[in-house]
């Protein structure tokens, strides 16, 4: 895969399978980015989202981390179900164009 994305809870359960022993999300990003690939072609891109603390990219041995804009109160929001799908789909649209 050339992106690969998580959560943060979906990256330390990630991590704990392989025997990591980090929590860490950003080291997580890091190695889940270096993980090998049967196509050199492109490199591995990580994304871990992390509600709304800032979203980890990894690539190439090198993290960028990306504030969240926060939205209103929490009473004001109805549900998030979906959230984090919804956030990929937006990356991936603007990756094609």
């Amino acid at each position: 895969m050339d992106y690969v994305f998580n959560n943060e809870t979906e990256a330390r359960t990630f991590s704990k399978v392989h025997g990591w022993e980090t929590e860490n999300v950003e080291e997580i990003a890091l190695k889940i980015s270096a993980l090998p690939k049967a196509s050199g072609t492109h490199k591995r891109i990580t994304v871990i989202t992390q509600g709304s603390d800032p979203v980890v990219v990894a690539e190439d041995g090198r993290l960028k981390l990306f504030p969240v804009i926060l939205l209103p109160p929490k009473e004001k929001l109805v549900n998030t179900n979906g959230a984090g799908d919804a956030f990929i789909g937006g990356l991936l649209s603007q990756l094609v164009q």
